[in-house]
């Protein structure tokens, strides 16, 4: 392609043509670097976020079970109060055996 464009041109103006075709090559490749850089960081920066979103969650689901464990051994404590309720009424309505 760069031969169809600098035939017939004298020798400065086809070495003009060739440094300019170049340096518009280097700063497209300098242009498509940058971008790829910042592309790279910005997925850099999102895969930061998203583990930290993952631990959020973790945590969140951890202190849900927690939550959820805390209800639980609070009902099963009230359970166990009611019942040695029930117990101890019985035993004081039940008659009392005499020993021998």
């Amino acid at each position: 392609m760069d031969e169809i464009l600098l035939v017939g041109r004298s020798d400065k103006k086809a070495i003009n043509d060739s440094m300019a075709f170049s340096i518009q090559s280097a700063d497209s490749v300098s242009n498509m670097a940058h971008r790829l850089r910042a592309r790279a960081n910005k997925i850099q920066e999102l895969n930061a976020k998203n583990s930290s979103l993952w631990r959020m969650l973790h945590d969140s689901q951890q202190e849900t079970r927690l939550d959820m464990l805390q209800i639980s051994n609070e009902n099963i404590l009230e359970d166990q109060e009611r019942l040695m309720a029930r117990l101890k009424r019985r035993r004081s309505l039940s008659p009392k055996t005499s020993r021998s």
